[in-house]
């Protein structure tokens, strides 16, 4: 079955999910974060002191290099227009 996808939707759905997955591909793999977490809590690292270990730092320069859309309701609205547009 060959299914053809409008490209303006396909598009929207990539505005809409492409921050994630390319976050979830710029966080370091399980065992490294848990490394990371380990050896913060080890060198005392709590409260703010906490924002400057590797474990924090890892993940706020993953999301800070790919935000959540400011209008994630909005993309969601535009979906859903062009589909019904669709039937």
């Amino acid at each position: 079955m060959n299914i053809e996808i409008n490209p303006e939707i396909a598009a929207k759905f990539d505005e809409l999910n492409s921050w994630k997955i390319n976050r979830v591909t710029s966080y370091k793999k399980w065992d490294k974060q848990l490394e990371n977490l380990y050896n913060d809590i080890d060198a005392g690292l709590f409260g703010e002191a906490a924002k400057t270990g590797t474990f924090y730092t890892s993940i706020k320069n993953a999301k800070t290099a790919n935000p959540k859309p400011t209008n994630v309701d909005q993309i969601v609205q535009d979906i859903e227009t062009l589909i019904a547009n669709e039937e």
